[in-house]
């Protein structure tokens, strides 16, 4: 059994990163260094090892050479063979979402390949060196090779499973750390929710007939619902974004008149999309907040999607001379809540006249 065990150790293969598995290590660099020499140590010492052990041969006989290279080439290809198939059903199916349909297109394309690259093994030997093993012998060969490496495929699969496991509960921390950041940004200066709703209720009985004030209240009233409404959620659909967001324009262009245009051409066919909430509301406020708005000078907003499935938030730039420096945390916000949420990157583009920020939503 000792010599059936060096002749499939080689089959084990190097799990790289999985789908939902972000590696954030110290250092990536030195990692992957030690696994490429850690690699090609153990290819080499197998190749070697293997035809003194399970075939007999000595470094003196006239058949070793032969079977040296044959060896090479059969655990390179079952090494890499084994890691790619690994790696590529597991960038197809989510352990996590589709954990039988992952198992078992690794399980028959493993089997598949690590069989046939043993028949070839088998065929190799016979043409370039004259070695032909009995029947008995080649199923016996083949039967334990994937055992053993099935055996050991499971180990690297429960690691990384594991991984997976411990990531997801990093990226759940970071995104409830995130969602606190944005809740603490759109309340901090929020009164007590009771009170501001029966004050709102009180003004609008007293403005009633104003079909302006009614408007203004009825739409303060609607953000600061969905603000309450929302603040425990992690993804909205894109459709109550946009409402939410054409509400809280109607705020500002209240305050703006005929200086701040702000229009919506988004198609009912990305309403279902997820996005972070407050997402759209944040992005008019920066815009609003960095950009000089006067008579001389309009401010124009505009949400689209583009011809590359983003959500484009972009702007006119004319930035306020007097404005204070931007931190720069409401768009750190977006960019870590979008990412931790959807696992994409915004895109952030500026020239000298327009100030535009891209969420991919798909």
């Amino acid at each position: 059994m000792l010599n059936k065990c060096f002749q499939t150790i080689f089959f084990l293969p190097i799990k790289s990163k999985p789908k939902d598995f972000i590696f954030e290590g110290p250092s990536p660099k030195s990692f992957h260094y030690r696994e490429v020499v850690i690699r090609f140590l153990t290819i080499l010492f197998l190749s070697v090892l293997s035809p003194l052990v399970f075939f007999g041969y000595d470094f003196r006989s006239d058949e070793y050479l032969g079977l040296f290279i044959i060896s090479l080439l059969r655990t390179i290809a079952l090494w890499h063979g084994s890691m790619l198939i690994i790696n590529y059903w597991t960038t197809r199916y989510s352990i996590f979402e589709q954990p039988i349909r992952l198992l078992a297109a690794q399980f028959l394309t493993l089997a598949l390949f690590v069989y046939l690259v043993a028949e070839g093994e088998i065929m190799s030997m016979k043409w370039f060196t004259g070695i032909e093993l009995p029947f008995a012998t080649k199923m016996e060969l083949i039967i334990t090779t994937q055992l053993i490496t099935f055996l050991i495929s499971s180990i690297y699969a429960s690691v990384g499973f594991f991984m997976q496991w411990k990531q997801n509960l990093i990226r759940a921390q970071s995104l409830e750390k995130a969602t606190i950041e944005a809740q603490y940004e759109s309340l901090k200066n929020q009164v007590n929710p009771h009170f501001l709703f029966n004050s709102l209720n009180t003004l609008l009985s007293i403005v009633e007939g104003n079909a302006n004030a009614e408007r203004y209240i009825e739409n303060l009233s609607e953000f600061m619902r969905y603000i309450l409404k929302n603040r425990e959620r992690q993804g909205v659909s894109l459709k109550e974004e946009l409402e939410v967001a054409a509400q809280y324009s109607f705020l500002q262009q209240s305050r703006f008149p005929r200086r701040l245009m702000i229009s919506f051409e988004v198609s009912e066919v990305y309403h279902e999309k997820m996005i972070p909430p407050l997402t759209l509301q944040m992005l008019i406020e920066n815009a609003i907040k960095h950009n000089e708005i006067s008579n001389e000078n309009t401010l124009n907003i505009k949400v689209f999607v583009d011809g590359l499935n983003n959500l484009v938030v972009e702007n006119t730039l004319k930035r306020k001379i007097d404005s204070e420096p931007s931190t720069g945390i409401g768009l750190k916000n977006i960019r870590d809540r979008y990412l931790i949420l959807l696992g994409k990157q915004i895109i952030i583009q500026e020239d000298q006249n327009k100030f535009s920020v891209l969420l991919p939503l798909s």
